[in-house]
């Protein structure tokens, strides 16, 4: 696997795990060289990845860089990462000093109270569980059903595709459904791709730079935002408002802000307030759209690059589908496609690092972090550590089978992150990306251009920095279409 900017392969760069201090207290984690003042500010700010795997390979799996005043332990080694993510008490989310939490408020994500956080964990927990969520497949499948539509008749065959877009697109709609059923169409400009593009790139650029201008002084980027989170706002009070307004459906929740209006905490009996609510609700979206975008983009660009992963991968879609669209039931039939998306989280992890804020003085790797520092668990360079896996920058779909999967570090695959804070959300991005991989394999094979320059470029998300142009090429398998929603048994 290549990329217009090569990986280099890791030099094997373990961590020994969490040891008690030598005599006269441990000493600090080895700092990654910067310039005076500033750090490693610049280096962050151009490819924080970059960056952070020299440290890796120069230093080990604990590494200390500068940013201004901002102390930062970079974190590439499984067995640390387990550490911080699973011991909230000594590793919490970023305070609210947070810049995601201009966008996201105090949702799940990013709340670091963490009496109200589990609170609404528990709340939101069975909304998510697998069972509920298969009440959701439909909407999932009506925009799958769209997409193709749209790329039919948008796209003549052999035509230059940018794929994230697409998914992008099509991502963006199943989230938009599955949150508001009734009110869809409502919600298409203030939550845009565009739109998220403005909210995201702004959260991360401070999140990166300590020292970004306040964000009341009126910069033209400052009121950019701020005209794209007001109407982000807008558009979402009014819709609870009106929801609540007319109470609870008949016949029982039609969509996820169905459900979370009818959450109640099992202590008291009491709902989530209207902030809670919109807080909750632009999480999802954050957590269901770009995040299975950007790595289904990544997927078909690996798919085209490695042609018998691809014809596996085709052979089994014919072979359970011939020229249908999935139904539910279908997909606990393809494996592979699954080993595929699973894969390519490995190699381009949707959200590559993963921050926490150290609350106390602690040891991590038999180095001192003292509180007030902030972590990054860079899941890009722990997803890629030779001791965990064989040839690591290989494509290969077959790590997830079954067989494979039995005795690996249970820290050395962290996609949706580890302990207490595991993402809520895995089970819908897992079986939104099944579906949209097996639809769209079914009726389409991507072509990577060979002249487009692909380069990684993490911002909270690990995106295409230059979209992905890839040819589109019809695929009509011989098989009969059966209707979307049928019963397999009767073919």
């Amino acid at each position: 696997m290549t990329t217009a900017r090569e990986t280099p392969r890791p030099a094997p760069a373990g961590a020994a795990p969490h040891v008690a201090p030598a005599a006269g207290g441990p000493a600090p984690a080895p700092e990654a060289d910067g310039v005076p003042l500033l750090g490693n500010i610049v280096e962050f700010r151009k490819d924080i990845l970059d960056v952070m795997h020299r440290g890796w390979q120069e230093h080990g799996g604990l590494v200390r860089y500068r940013l201004g005043p901002v102390v930062v332990h970079g974190v590439s080694s499984s067995e640390l990462a387990g550490e911080v993510l699973t011991d909230s008490a000594t590793y919490g989310k970023l305070g609210p000093d947070n810049p995601l939490r201009l966008i996201l408020g105090e949702g799940l994500l990013t709340s670091d109270d963490h009496e109200s956080w589990m609170r609404n964990r528990r709340m939101m927990q069975p909304i998510y569980a697998k069972q509920a969520l298969a009440g959701m497949y439909r909407a999932m499948a009506d925009s799958t059903a769209d997409q193709l539509a749209h790329m039919e008749r948008v796209y003549a065959p052999g035509a230059e595709v940018d794929v994230h877009g697409e998914m992008m697109r099509v991502t963006l709609d199943i989230v938009s459904r599955c949150m508001f059923s009734t009110d869809v169409s409502r919600t298409r400009d203030s939550l845009s791709p565009e739109a998220v593009d403005v909210a995201v790139n702004f959260a991360f650029d401070r999140l990166q730079n300590p020292f970004s201008p306040p964000t009341g002084w009126p910069t033209p980027r400052n009121r950019r935002f701020r005209r794209v989170m007001d109407g982000l706002d807008s558009m979402m009070y009014g819709i609870i408002e009106e929801r609540r307004a007319a109470g609870p459906p008949e016949g029982g929740a039609k969509d996820l802000l169905d459900m979370l209006l009818a959450a109640r905490d099992a202590d008291t009996g009491e709902g989530m307030t209207d902030r809670e609510l919109r807080d909750e609700i632009i999480t999802t979206f954050a957590a269901g759209h770009e995040t299975t975008a950007v790595t289904l983009t990544w997927a078909f660009y690996l798919l085209s690059r490695n042609r018998q992963v691809l014809r596996r991968a085709q052979e089994e879609v014919d072979r359970e589908l011939g020229d249908a669209l999935p139904t539910a039931a279908d997909l606990a039939r393809m494996p592979y496609l699954l080993q595929i998306f699973e894969e390519a989280l490995r190699l381009y992890p949707s959200a590559p690092i993963v921050p926490r804020l150290t609350l106390k003085d602690t040891v991590l790797g038999g180095h001192r972090v003292p509180a007030g520092s902030r972590v990054l668990v860079n899941l890009f360079n722990i997803h890629r550590d030779e001791r965990h896996w064989d040839d690591p920058e290989r494509f290969d779909p077959d790590r997830f089978a079954a067989a494979r999967k039995k005795g690996r570090h249970r820290f050395a695959y962290l996609p949706f992150g580890a302990g207490p804070h595991l993402c809520i959300g895995k089970h819908f991005a897992l079986m939104e990306a099944h579906l949209l991989l097996a639809a769209l394999i079914r009726r389409y094979e991507f072509r990577h251009v060979p002249s487009h320059r692909v380069v990684n470029h993490a911002t909270i998300t690990l995106r295409p920095k230059y979209g992905m142009e890839m040819t589109l090429h019809e695929r009509r398998p011989s098989r009969a279409r059966r209707p979307l929603g049928e019963d397999p048994a009767a073919d």
